[in-house]
């Protein structure tokens, strides 16, 4: 029976590992679904003897393999290889993917969105046939397939062209923070859905999401967005207009639900939970979903304006609710630092995440959050895309070499 690929920390007792790695893989010009399939099963043994802690260069040599887990998705463009034997299916079609970057950066990801791509962005690296996310427990268990991705295809390299069928185009690596808060200082990720059936609803395709397309069901769609933050412009902002932004108290992470007459944050009746310092400790588990009743400015927070439908039926993909795995990442660049969030999410359908950053009065008139006619200063480019891409994650099928083989070659239950 088909089933989820692992690497997605949906159930109960799960919870990511510390660090995180995700390639994209291009198809070069003129390779056939078949040539990509031959390879990409050799990469997919590789990944596989590493879990296990084995290195094709060190024979007999166990290595500790630190809890990697592997998942592979697909993009539109593995369905256009020649030879391909799977039709793009209908939830990944063009209205459920992100624009491409223009040439220099700078447009919307979205039509009318204030999310845009990063100034000076030549190309966006998420945009391939192939993504492979690893997680594991330790830098090196999410950087050594990334080498031993490299030598295979080194080692498959055509002699008469210089090339490999597959080439990596985009490597992005991030870390999770023990203490639940982002690179702004607030919590962040603290409203995800609950573990176990919630976040199963949300994330797995079913027969009314697939669209036709039966043979995705028990699979998933990732959404991948690499986002920069401007903490300079940031940290310039005083501590009110920040929480306003977010819709949480700074240091305790309550949800605010208005204002004093004197313009003061008020934060949920009874929280923190006494005898507590702040969200995250035990006892405040109720407080971390943001309340519906808050007050009409309170509303245009991030917290709220992302999480509108607190409750109702979380298959329904108008619900908009998604299931995030965020990674962070602080890396030196060009222009000196770079700050920001590997946005990761697993839902059923693409549009649970396309209609939250398109719809007014959710995400698509601000950049991150607040009254759209009453920015803070410098905040409409808070956040900048680096990358962006939308891919399918097929389920796991006992009779194909790799998830999602089906795509590229005709299985022989099909």
């Amino acid at each position: 029976m088909p089933k989820l690929q692992e690497g997605i920390y949906y159930d109960r007792g799960q919870k990511p590992a510390q660090c995180f790695s995700i390639i994209f893989l291009r198809a070069q010009t003129d390779a056939t679904a078949p040539q990509v399939a031959e390879l990409f099963g050799k990469l997919w043994q590789t990944y596989q003897d590493l879990k296990r802690g084995v290195v094709a260069d060190l024979p007999g040599v166990e290595l500790p393999p630190s809890g990697l887990t592997v998942l592979v998705g697909y993009g539109p463009k593995a369905f256009s290889l020649p030879q391909a034997n799977r039709t793009l299916p209908q939830a990944l079609q063009a209205r459920n993917q992100f624009r491409s970057s223009l040439q220099g950066g700078g447009n919307p990801i979205l039509v009318g969105s204030q999310l845009r791509y990063l100034q000076g962005l030549s190309k966006n690296l998420a945009t391939e046939e192939i993504a492979v996310q690893f997680i594991g427990d330790t830098p090196l268990s999410v950087n050594r397939p990334i080498l031993e991705t490299w030598k295979i295809l080194q080692d498959n390299t055509d002699p008469a062209t210089g090339t490999a069928t597959l080439s990596l185009s985009g490597i992005f690596t991030g870390f999770n923070r023990e203490d639940g808060r982002s690179w702004i200082d607030f919590h962040d990720g603290i409203s995800n859905l609950k573990s176990g059936n919630p976040r199963l609803q949300v994330v797995e395709i079913k027969p009314q999401t697939a669209g036709g397309d039966d043979w995705t069901i028990g699979g998933t769609y990732l959404t991948f967005l690499r986002l920069q933050v401007d903490l300079p412009v940031w940290r310039k902002l005083s501590r009110l207009d920040q929480e306003l932004l977010v819709g949480r108290d700074k240091l305790t992470g309550c949800p605010i639900t208005s204002l004093n007459p004197a313009g003061n944050p008020i934060s949920e009746t009874g929280c923190p939970f006494v005898g507590t310092k702040d969200i995250l400790a035990s006892g405040n588990e109720d407080f971390r979903e943001p309340p519906q009743a808050v007050s009409d400015q309170i509303k245009q927070s991030h917290v709220q304006r992302a999480n509108q439908l607190k409750s109702g039926n979380l298959s329904d993909p108008d619900s908009l609710r998604i299931f995030r795995q965020g990674y962070e990442f602080l890396e030196t660049s060009a222009n000196g630092w770079s700050f920001g969030l590997n946005f990761v999410s697993f839902q059923d359908t693409p549009a649970r995440v396309i209609q939250m950053l398109s719809r007014t009065s959710w995400l698509k008139d601000v950049n991150f959050g607040g009254d759209p006619n009453t920015q803070p200063p410098g905040t409409s480019g808070l956040l900048s895309v680096e990358a962006a891409g939308i891919y399918l994650v097929p389920p796991v099928v006992e009779t194909e070499k790799f998830p999602g083989e089906s795509i590229f070659l005709r299985a022989t239950n099909s």
